[in-house]
């Protein structure tokens, strides 16, 4: 597991685009070790892996996961006009950020004597 004492990180531009290059490199070795040891597809495994991941933030913060999910419909959806997209944009950060505020919370080393 990853240190929860790492900073979170909101890159923009070129570390955006380099930060996707690896983490889409690991997506894909997780996803053909997961299928090759599961007997599925690589798509198979991701999707469950996504189901799992949801029951994870549901843990956190069942709201804030729900309004990410709507919002990243809406940015995802062809139909949707690019105001709506950049509304829903927003929508998904607060989220985010809401779920991330609950991992501080739950990652934080106990503090104080009261």
């Amino acid at each position: 597991m990853s240190d929860p004492r790492k900073p979170i990180i909101y890159p923009s531009g070129h570390a955006e685009l380099d930060i996707r290059k690896v983490a889409h490199r690991h997506l894909i070795n997780v996803c053909e070790a997961g299928g090759r040891d599961l007997g599925c597809t690589g798509a198979s495994f991701m999707v469950i892996s996504i189901g799992i991941w949801l029951q994870e933030l549901d843990e956190l913060d069942a709201a804030a996961t729900s309004k990410m999910l709507a919002a990243l419909s809406t940015i995802h959806d062809p139909n949707a006009n690019p105001i709506k997209k950049s509304h829903a944009e927003k929508k998904r950060r607060a989220a985010v950020k809401k779920l991330f505020a609950v991992l501080d919370i739950e990652m934080a080393t106990p503090a104080g004597s009261a």
